[in-house]
């Protein structure tokens, strides 16, 4: 489950304030075990975290362990929900998994035709593919390259792909459309945040 905590100040603001640092680190060594996924604060005060895939006794043992809630400065109101749908690049499981991310990246002449044909291919994935979690497509500032960044439960669902005859046409077409594109699958190695 993904779950949105939401904090609500208990003490002054200059108490919030004395232990924001300890509080800073606390978020930065999570985000980077990939437990957290986002937080921020509140335009009317307090602050909002939204984590990663954790069961029960983990987001328990996660709030539990920040020092706020240790000192009473903040209480927790949990949200939890099942998330299915994430945008590409976007890693909910904390722990490394079977997924693989594709970067494909492509120079072009002509960077809106490239768009166009790539994007009929990746649509034509989204509606057909088994493990396909969703794409990005972007475009360089230049205009000269293409990125397609691309979510996909594990590899064997990746592979499969090229054996649909449609979804080879579609990328065969987009290939013309460039002046040379090379792809490959990652796995997230390490995560490191902003230390600010």
């Amino acid at each position: 489950m993904i779950h949105v905590l939401t904090l609500t100040y208990l003490t002054p603001r200059e108490t919030v304030v004395a232990h924001m640092a300890e509080h800073k680190a606390w978020l930065r060594e999570h985000a980077d075990l990939g437990r957290i996924l986002l937080s921020g604060p509140r335009p009317e005060g307090g602050a909002v975290i939204v984590t990663a895939e954790l069961d029960d006794t983990q987001v328990r043992e996660l709030i539990e362990s920040d020092p706020w809630h240790k000192l009473g400065i903040a209480s927790y109101e949990q949200l939890s929900f099942e998330g299915r749908n994430a945008s590409p690049g976007v890693v909910t499981a904390p722990e490394p998994d079977d997924g693989v991310l594709l970067i494909n990246v492509a120079t072009t002449d002509d960077a809106a035709a490239s768009v166009a044909s790539l994007a009929s291919a990746v649509e034509h994935v989204a509606a057909t593919a088994d493990g396909f979690r969703g794409s990005r497509l972007l475009t360089s500032v230049d205009g000269d390259a293409l990125v397609n960044f691309a979510a996909w439960t594990d590899r064997k669902r990746f592979d499969a792909i090229f054996e649909d005859p449609e979804f080879t046409r579609r990328y065969q077409a987009f290939a013309e459309t460039t002046t040379g594109a090379k792809y490959r699958l990652y796995r997230t190695s390490r995560v490191i945040t902003p230390n600010r």
